[in-house]
């Protein structure tokens, strides 16, 4: 095998290397980003469950001190347990809100990841394809 085309397989199976390397660290971001929005999705159930199990506890303790005062719930005490739900049910929503949207935040990074690590790959891949002029060199001897 003469030199040139040593080198020049050379550089080929170096351009590939590179090119699955890149593509190999994409899978891998994709992967932590996709691990990391399940983790997300999880916390934003929890904290959703949380909200729901505090309004429940305020709720059962406005009910329980009315009930040891002796008092009969009213009008006015219903219209305070009622805004306190839909105060509650708000930043209930609220924050599940912004944990679902860390979680579309890491999906898109991923499915960024890859469309990032798809184009390194055929790029990289260009880069070990020898030039044009290289080969016209080499074989017409330029």
């Amino acid at each position: 095998m003469d030199p040139v085309t040593f080198a020049l397989g050379a550089q080929a199976i170096g351009g590939a290397a590179s090119a699955f390397s890149v593509l190999g660290e994409a899978k891998a971001e994709k992967q932590n980003a996709e691990i990391n929005a399940y983790i997300g999705r999880t916390r934003a159930m929890q904290t959703d469950t949380t909200s729901r199990q505090n309004l429940g506890a305020e709720l059962g303790s406005i009910r329980a001190a009315l009930g040891s005062n002796g008092e009969v719930p009213g009008v006015g005490s219903f219209e305070v347990m009622q805004e306190l739900r839909e105060t509650r049910n708000r930043e209930r929503r609220i924050e599940f809100g912004n944990e679902m949207q860390s979680v579309y935040d890491y999906r898109r990074k991923g499915a960024n990841a890859m469309k990032l690590g798809r184009l390194g790959f055929v790029t990289q891949m260009a880069k070990g394809a020898p030039s044009m002029f290289g080969l016209y060199d080499y074989n017409f001897g330029g």
